[in-house]
């Protein structure tokens, strides 16, 4: 009996402890990948940094909805807390991804339940940069319910809002991030998941061109009347609730944060029941025998029925490769619908929100072009091991880079000219459409060239997971950091054609600036990876260390 009453507390004293070994473990790991890294260490440094700047931005901004009197308390938090749910569910999907540095495939063979594991992970997610930022920043509301209700009530109220929109906006996260991961592995709903995410991406755009417009004008009347609507919707409800208690409105305060707990716990249920089959399972899709449009030959057959007017060669062959696993590939085809997104929402954005007739087309399509290149940055992180092949064969470092550069080109070039010529179709800048086109060939041949320099020189391994948005402890912030590194330099590079473009007048700017663009872009491809191929040849060895994932 004694034995049995001693078991029982030890029992019940294990069930806490579950989620603090999950955070010591996310913590070793992290600093296991940081040792002997000095320039990765530097890179946290930064996002550290980064971090606290952002934390501090947002915990004014929130202070300052309770220091407004009137609508203008509401115009702000509503706003703020809308942009930074937007910011956790969309920006692990387009840019950064998701930390997997606690892997749940590690897990697939231990005793383990489900739940303990979606626990531990959630507590390993609030110990990261964003979410330690993230939850500073929230801190504003807490002063910001001193400030203006001056009552217990409010500043609770505000607490508890405060932590439903700090775990809304980790599981929140992790959930939408798991559901695109499964979708994105099957082929059958590759083009249903770029439709949703294209979706919801585009939601920032219009919020952000709103607010805009609003602050421009002045207009607080409207800018309020849009925020007691954000105010009633998940992305807004949890952070506002405090004011209805600071204005004696209790029961509109409680039944924002019911709806915010009850988003918490659809989201955490949704996210329990994709956890498996998305980090975990596997999907396949397997191609009919009976398929249309039957090679000529064996060696057609290796090659997409688009880039069959190719040569068979060993050029050809990287670029058939290459395209085909942009298409396959869960992780590379995560990162082309990313791009497609970018490459229609910020140029719409740009046109659209800075005034009167926005930003000239060849400025607004620019930053598209960058950042379509720009995923190149670590083209040889998402080989991992599979990169050996290439050694053992001896693909020069300059056939290899060029390839996989036309390989993305091909594919997003067209993109790239349809936005262009459609946004001058709806914006009236038919006339601008030649130059455009011409600032887009150097931004995606300049960006190229800088993406194989840095691909080389800084090369980084992603983990052995099935979702295809997950990154290693500290290598997100890496990512941003080196796309943001990356695009600075190429749009420096860019800078004379860009000028160019939009200081160029009369019947002859157009072309002029056209062919310069395309003479412009191939210079900086040729030169980029000619260089860093030297680099490849010399550090293959390295680079294929640098990015085989550690087991």
């Amino acid at each position: 009996m004694a034995v049995a009453q001693d078991a029982q507390p030890a029992r019940n004293a294990e069930r806490p402890t579950r989620a603090v070994h999950f955070v010591r473990l996310k913590l070793r790991l992290t600093g296991n990948s940081l040792r002997g890294q000095a320039w990765r260490i530097v890179l946290v440094v930064f996002g550290a940094i980064a971090g606290l700047w952002g934390a501090l931005g947002g915990f004014a901004l929130f202070t300052a909805g309770g220091v407004a009197r009137g609508d203008g308390g509401l115009v702000i938090v509503a706003f703020a807390g809308a942009g930074l749910t937007l910011a956790w569910l969309l920006l692990p999907l387009l840019f950064f991804g998701v930390d997997e540095t606690i892997d749940p495939a590690r897990f697939a063979l231990l005793p383990v339940s489900r739940g303990t594991l979606l626990r531990g992970m959630v507590a390993a997610a609030c110990v990261s940069i964003p979410a330690i930022a993230t939850a500073i920043a929230l801190l504003g509301l807490i002063f910001g319910a001193a400030v203006r209700g001056r009552t217990p009530a409010a500043v609770v109220t505000a607490a508890v809002g405060a932590v439903l929109g700090l775990f809304t906006c980790v599981v929140g996260s992790r959930a939408l991030s798991s559901a695109f991961a499964s979708m994105l592995r099957s082929r059958r709903v590759r083009d249903l998941a770029a439709i949703l995410l294209a979706v919801l991406a585009s939601s920032v755009a219009p919020l952000q061109l709103t607010v805009s417009s609003l602050i421009a004008h002045g207009n607080l009347a409207r800018a309020a009347g849009i925020a007691r609507v954000l105010a009633w919707t998940p992305l807004g409800a949890p952070y506002a609730a405090y004011l209805d208690v600071a204005d004696g409105r209790p029961a509109t305060a409680l039944a924002r944060l019911a709806l915010g707990l009850v988003t918490l716990v659809a989201l955490t249920a949704w996210w329990w029941r994709t956890l498996e089959s998305a980090m975990i399972g596997v999907a396949s899709g397997a191609r009919s025998a009976g398929s249309a449009g039957r090679p000529a030959s064996a060696a057609d057959g290796l090659f997409p029925a688009v880039l069959r007017w190719l040569r068979p060669g060993r050029f050809s062959g990287l670029v058939a490769r290459e395209w085909r696993y942009w298409w396959r590939e869960p992780r590379r085809r995560a990162s082309l619908i990313s791009l497609t997104i970018a490459g229609v929402v910020v140029p719409a954005m740009l046109r659209a929100g800075s005034g009167s007739g926005g930003a000239p087309l060849p400025v607004a399509v620019a930053f598209s072009a960058l950042l379509a290149a720009m995923v190149l940055a670590n083209q040889f992180g998402t080989d991992g091991a599979a990169y050996a092949l290439h050694l053992l064969v001896g693909v020069p470092g300059r056939v290899e880079l060029r390839a996989r550069a036309c390989a993305l080109a091909a594919l997003m070039a067209p993109v790239l000219v349809l936005v262009t010529v459609v946004i001058a179709l709806l914006t009236g800048a038919q006339s601008q459409v030649p130059a455009a086109l011409g600032v887009v060939a150097a931004a995606l041949g300049m960006s190229a060239g800088i993406s194989a320099l840095v691909s080389v020189l800084v090369p980084y391994a992603f983990p052995e997971s099935s979702n295809p948005f997950a990154v290693s402890g500290g290598t997100g912030g890496l990512r941003g950091l080196l796309a943001l590194a990356g695009s600075l330099v190429a749009a420096a590079l860019l800078a004379p054609v860009l000028v160019f473009a939009v200081l160029a007048d009369g019947a002859w700017a157009g072309p002029a600036v056209l062919a310069t663009g395309v003479g412009w872009g191939a210079a900086g491809l040729l030169i980029g990876t000619q260089v860093a191929g030297g680099i490849l040849d010399r550090r293959g060895p390295e680079i294929l260390v640098a990015v085989t994932p550690r087991r």
